[in-house]
């Protein structure tokens, strides 16, 4: 699972990650380039000042809370509030440097029609990492593929391997307990103890109902030049094209499949027929079909293509975009998805089972005002890091100056 919620751990190794953590409430890491990319205007507005007081713990300080208080409860599992509010800072950090450049901020609401901001949502995520990491540790447990002393004892030379000043400078910061860093920089390790023994390796089958290549001929039903409208579940839809233009499109997909299952030469007359009559903006671009994995395309087109051998075509695959007629072909250097397919695979076993965990917050987390929570712990970060770790003064060449 490489996703940023199981690399977030990895924020912990050595200094310069703690500043990378500590970044601003616009969404732009300490340190480092401005954003470059085309269309995206920075945001203007500053982070807004926080009066950082170092006497107290950082935890103190932000939340109000001892980093060892029982913060969040995951099935019959305790989590501490300096794991606990590492996962919603990480959370938060995460939101932000993502989508902070383009002026989305925590306090903003994804819906303005409904309660809630994107900070509630970054508790959300937080105690649905600790629930993932809890159920990672029980099937460790239930697997017999507990860390080993050999693992256990190389996560705690990586934790010092940038000595004990920034070890210690890492537990401030992020206001952990020996025993929490310890947990994050295992958490590696009990994911890929429990995924080789779960999936040892991936097979040619698991591998065909990971990873596959497809063309097809797409008959639009739906207006993409129009504005598409936001449905109930998230999704966006574009509006559908008169009925009559419907009727003609199905008729005609009926027509091209026809001529396809009287092929004598089924890949070519495929081309031809996807070259003359395809609707998908992304033709040009991948005119030899899509190269993809599992939860990429939209479910109708996914499944009617996993449903398929390499060669064969589907039927009239109805989506919401119109009509399908899929021919699916061989995945180059199949093998080379095995690790991604294993960890597809992990997930989907270890994702339902957190899912089911009761998960219940303490009261101190319902009065927290996560955005000012974060706005205080990343300040504190940028602020301890500064007093521990001064920048030199630069010299003459350094400030641009000239003798």
């Amino acid at each position: 699972m490489k996703h940023w919620n199981r690399l977030a751990a990895l924020a912990l190794s050595g200094a310069l990650a703690l500043s990378l953590c500590a970044c601003n409430l616009s969404g732009k890491p300490t340190g480092g380039e401005p954003s470059s990319s085309p269309g995206v205007s920075p945001d203007p507005t500053p982070a807004p000042t926080v009066d950082v007081d170092l006497s107290q713990d950082v935890l103190s300080f932000s939340a109000g809370l001892s980093g060892s208080d029982p913060l969040l409860t995951v099935g019959d599992d305790q989590v501490s509030a300096d794991l606990a509010l590492y996962w919603v800072g990480m959370s938060c950090n995460n939101f932000l440097s993502q989508y902070g450049m383009f002026g989305l901020q925590l306090t903003d609401k994804p819906d303005p029609n409904q309660e809630g901001t994107y900070a509630d949502m970054m508790a959300d995520s937080a105690a649905n990492i600790a629930a993932y990491y809890t159920v990672l540790r029980q099937k460790a447990a239930e697997l017999g593929c507990l860390p080993t002393d050999a693992q256990v004892q190389a996560a705690r030379d990586e934790m010092k391997k940038n000595g004990e000043e920034d070890y210690q400078l890492m537990k401030d910061a992020f206001g952990l307990s020996d025993e929490s860093v310890e947990y994050l920089f295992l958490t590696d390790t009990y994911y890929d103890n429990v995924r080789d023994a779960l999936f040892p390796a991936a097979t040619d089958e698991m591998l065909n109902n990971y990873a596959y290549q497809a063309k097809h001929i797409l008959l639009l039903t739906v207006d993409m030049s129009a504005q598409p409208t936001q449905q109930e579940d998230g999704s966006y839809a574009y509006p559908a094209l008169p009925a009559e233009k419907v009727a003609e499109q199905k008729k005609l997909a009926e027509d091209l499949l026809a001529q396809l299952q009287g092929a004598e030469d089924l890949p070519a007359k495929f081309d031809e027929l996807m070259k003359a009559h395809s609707e998908d903006s992304g033709l040009e671009s991948n005119p030899d079909g899509y190269t993809t994995t599992v939860g990429k395309m939209v479910p109708p087109f996914e499944q009617a293509a996993l449903a398929l051998k390499p060669g064969e075509i589907s039927g009239i695959v109805e989506s919401t975009y119109g009509y399908h007629i899929i021919l699916r072909g061989e995945v180059e250097d199949l093998q080379s998805y095995a690790d991604e397919c294993r960890e597809y695979l992990l997930d989907q076993e270890i994702t339902p089972l957190a899912q089911g965990l009761e998960i219940k917050w303490a009261p101190a987390m319902e009065g927290l005002d996560v955005a000012e929570f974060y706005q205080k712990y990343a300040a504190y970060q940028d602020a301890l890091i500064s007093a521990r770790k001064p920048q030199p003064t630069p010299g003459p060449v350094e400030s641009g100056g000239v003798g």
